[in-house]
């Protein structure tokens, strides 16, 4: 499967995002890839305003066609969007035929005060989702998760249970946390599921200094770093072989030797 991975720095300017978002969307599709995989908050992130998009909104519609004309797969890695009423940090994945084929709200809520000084919460923007959603893309299992999901390594034996061979991780991990974690979670998260994961991540410093980390990364179930990205916004291009994902379970079967615990 060939992959292209979106990293960009994002903030307050909706059309200003749109732009940057379009023109490395056009650079991808040199590649030929069978998925184009965007950040978390790909459209919108700030830490002053509120906006809120609908499933019918025009960038919505934008990105299916985007998908349709092309001929490939496109997971919209998060945007704020309003679902049935509630507002949902929200990934889409869109098929070949410009059709959302899946929706998955965002389960655990950034919550934190880091020793720095730095804080967010994320639970003041946004309703935690509760369902674990798995999508067929070209006959493989791709699980969901979005950013600060990667820190529960149960959602991910779960998914990886399910019989997910990918499980994907839009994010905007902070400059802060992705410092001091980031390579070490991802690695982490596949190693221990026998699976890829594909992490595409912002980067850079935003419009009100939100800093995001970068290092979009992609990681095979032995956790080799397949491809990384650079300190810069730039798409990051590789293919990997699903096949891995059946001959490292079978050699470590973690996921049939794995045992629940009560505490």
């Amino acid at each position: 499967m060939k992959l292209s991975l979106v990293q960009l720095t994002v903030g307050p300017n909706l059309d200003l995002n749109l732009k940057k978002l379009q023109d490395l969307l056009n650079e991808s599709i040199k590649f030929n890839p069978d998925l184009i995989l965007l950040p978390e908050c790909c459209l919108f992130l700030s830490n002053k305003n509120k906006h809120f998009f609908s499933i019918n909104d025009s960038c919505i519609a934008y990105f299916k066609n985007f998908a349709k004309l092309n001929n490939i797969y496109l997971l919209v890695g998060s945007l704020p969007i309003m679902d049935n009423g509630r507002p949902y940090n929200q990934s889409l994945l869109i098929d070949s035929q410009g059709t959302i084929v899946s929706k998955y709200n965002k389960i655990h809520m950034f919550d934190v005060m880091l020793k720095n000084g730095e804080s967010y919460r994320e639970s003041d923007n946004y309703t935690s989702g509760n369902d674990l959603i798995i999508s067929d893309i070209q006959g493989f299992k791709v699980g969901h998760t979005i950013c600060y999901d990667l820190r529960f390594p149960k959602l991910y034996r779960a998914l990886a249970k399910m019989g997910s061979q990918i499980i994907v991780v839009p994010s905007a991990f902070t400059q802060t946390t992705g410092k001091a974690h980031w390579h070490t979670l991802v690695r982490a998260r596949a190693i221990e599921n026998g699976v890829f994961i594909l992490a595409p991540n912002q980067w850079g410093t935003n419009e009100e200094n939100r800093s995001t980390y970068g290092h979009s990364m992609v990681v095979n179930p032995w956790g080799d770093i397949i491809a990384e990205a650079g300190n810069q916004e730039m798409v990051l291009n590789c293919q990997i072989d699903l096949n891995e994902v059946e001959l490292y379970q079978q050699s470590i079967p973690v996921l049939s030797h794995d045992r629940n615990f009560e505490y």
